[in-house]
């Protein structure tokens, strides 16, 4: 307990060094079933099956970047070149809005922003953000490099840091360590694999609702980040709603934006009414105000990848809290009856 603890400490004092580290554990977890498939079907040795998922992965993130990145990178430039006018749009809309309303002028209520002067403003800005961009994406280019690495050498050789841990936890709890890990590796790969299906799901519904339906631009990185933030439970929805929702209010109007806040929350029960129960289950367990209090924690810790990672380090913990703490008997029957009478 106290080698757990320090290294908790370590981890939450490397900060950002670590991080790399992480994403490659993530995928590689997310990986390893494929690459034990491949060893055992085809009889090929680790270091073979684990390069052939490692290609298949790069395959993936080149290829798919080069079919979505531009797509983004033009909708991007769509909106870099189109923003005054869209502001524009907006303060003519919020304008409208008030007059229908009978709510007076809106220059009573608030002065709209200049465009010249915005312009001119993210102009300097532009110009003070050259240089310490150019640092940021070489630094995102090394913490990339260490993702790759780090995927690779998991990838190969999770069988051998597996039996190194086994072999060397205490000799008395080993088997209890060991059954607990496999718990906590059952719950959490229905949980990943569940999350990933909700990921791609709504961003492929999304993109569809959004493009077909409401024909709004920049429906490709709306959808995207929907799908992304679904991972983030309760906060990621509301704000790839409140995003989509400004964006149809400046090219739809207020009757456009409403009914994308609409198709959203429909979108969102169904999720949560019909795909949740089916594809992730009872995967968790965990009291909704524990998952909330778990994401918040994360996020001020280690921010984006702290809430992602948050509610399946709380679940692991609950496995082991009731591995250590089991219920009895009369709790167990108590708990049946509940269930029952709901």
């Amino acid at each position: 307990m106290a080698f757990a603890a320090l290294a908790l400490l370590l981890l939450w004092r490397a900060g950002e060094v670590v991080q790399p580290f992480i994403w490659g554990l993530i995928v590689a977890y997310i990986l390893l079933p494929v690459v034990g498939a491949i060893e055992r079907r085809f009889a090929v040795p680790r270091t073979v099956a684990a390069l052939a998922v490692f290609v298949a992965l790069l395959a993936i993130i080149f290829g798919g970047g080069r079919f979505v990145v531009p797509r983004i990178a033009e909708n991007a430039g769509d909106l870099q070149k189109n923003w005054p006018v869209l502001v524009v749009n907006v303060q003519q809309t919020i304008a409208n809005t008030f007059d229908q309303l009978g709510l007076g002028d809106l220059d009573d209520v608030l002065i709209g922003p200049n465009v010249d002067d915005i312009e001119r403003q993210i102009a300097a800005m532009a110009q003070r953000m050259a240089l310490p961009f150019a640092v940021a994406f070489g630094h995102f280019l090394l913490e990339f490099l260490v993702f790759l690495i780090a995927t690779f050498l998991l990838l190969r050789d999770a069988p051998r840091l597996y039996e190194f841990v086994r072999r060397n936890l205490p000799g008395r709890q080993r088997r209890e360590i060991v059954q607990v890990l496999g718990e906590t590796n059952v719950m959490l790969g229905r949980y990943i694999r569940g999350q990933l299906f909700l990921v791609l799901l709504m961003s492929v519904v999304t993109y569809l609702v959004l493009a077909l339906v409401f024909h709004l631009p920049y429906s490709v990185p709306l959808a995207i980040m929907t799908g992304l933030l679904e991972i983030i439970p309760f906060f990621g929805p509301v704000v790839a709603a409140a995003v989509a929702a400004l964006v149809a209010l400046v090219h739809g109007g207020v009757e456009t934006m409403i009914w994308v806040v609409i198709a959203y929350t429909v979108l969102r029960q169904v999720e949560d009414q019909l795909v949740m129960p089916i594809v992730v289950g009872r995967a968790v367990e965990l009291h909704p105000l524990v998952t909330v209090f778990a994401v918040l924690v994360g996020a001020a810790i280690g921010g984006i990848l702290g809430a992602l990672i948050a509610v399946p380090v709380a679940a692991a913990t609950r496995v082991i809290l009731d591995y250590v703490f089991p219920e009895t008997e009369e709790e167990e029957e108590l708990a049946t009856e509940e269930a029952a009478s709901t």
